[in-house]
């Protein structure tokens, strides 16, 4: 338990940090997992402008300080590899 005033204070304003965190946290989850259904689905129109949110997302979160700059390049290179592969096998196919 906090001993003074200004510990008392802190303790209030990290669970409301922790509040807002959590959310945004939440919502680049689901667009990373979005991203990942659309290019698992074929649709590459719809992965691209996915993706792209996703990365937003994720960049968004790392510029406010919600997540290390590493994990959200990490996640942006796994999503960008995914596309890509799908990608080049809807290329591959055409041929």
């Amino acid at each position: 338990m906090p001993t003074t005033r200004t510990a008392e204070k802190e303790m209030r304003v990290a669970e409301r940090r922790k509040e807002g965190n959590k959310s945004v946290r939440s919502q680049t989850k689901t667009n990373v997992a979005k991203a990942e259904g659309v290019i698992s689905s074929g649709d590459l129109d719809a992965a691209r402008a996915e993706v792209k949110a996703a990365v937003r997302a994720l960049d968004k979160e790392t510029k406010k300080g919600r997540s290390h700059r590493n994990n959200a390049a990490r996640r942006k290179s796994r999503i960008m590899k995914k596309l890509n592969q799908a990608e080049s096998a809807a290329k591959g196919e055409k041929k």
